[in-house]
């Protein structure tokens, strides 16, 4: 079967949203992205199980100013991956107005919690335990601890969120 489906990334300006998306869509990572004013759409065609998808991929910008728009980028979504950098506590405790921002537009759509930036372990402050903990006391879909740096995990979260965004429809 074919489908096309829309992903959206959110969370805090910083975590790594964009660099994600470009080493999912691109598998390459830059150091030179600028922060996402507004929203930033890409797509990609690609194959989970037995069926072709054709993504389109919304990148959120995390900033404040642009929270009243949120529910106009939301509309339609399929699932979410729900972003926050292991070393910046403060990416991690908005986490919850994310979610709630996704579940108030589109329901129970899947929703992966995504640990970005592992490969750098020695500025950790979020572990692993936490990370699954909130996960599963939030009911997100699932919980992948990646790295757009290294690649680590990235293109199995966009996957996993395809899969289980297609076994709703």
């Amino acid at each position: 079967m074919e489908y096309v489906m829309k992903l959206v990334l959110l969370g805090e300006a910083g975590v790594g949203k964009t660099s994600l998306i470009y080493r999912f869509i691109e598998n390459r990572f830059s150091t030179d992205f600028k922060s996402t004013l507004g929203v930033n759409l890409l797509k990609r065609r690609v194959m989970v199980d037995e069926n072709e998808v054709t993504c389109s991929i919304w990148d959120l910008g995390g900033q404040e100013a642009y929270k009243k728009l949120r529910k106009l980028y939301l509309d339609g979504a399929s699932g979410a991956l729900i972003v926050f950098d292991v070393t910046n506590s403060a990416s991690f405790e908005k986490v919850g107005e994310w979610l709630e921002s996704f579940r108030d537009s589109r329901g129970d759509r899947p929703v992966l919690l995504i640990a970005n930036k592992i490969d750098l372990e020695e500025k950790r402050k979020i572990t692993t335990e936490d990370g699954q903990a909130y996960s599963t006391e939030n009911n997100f879909t699932d919980y992948v601890e990646a790295s757009a740096k290294t690649g680590e995990n990235v293109e199995d979260a966009f996957k996993n969120l395809i899969r289980l965004s297609l076994e709703q429809k």
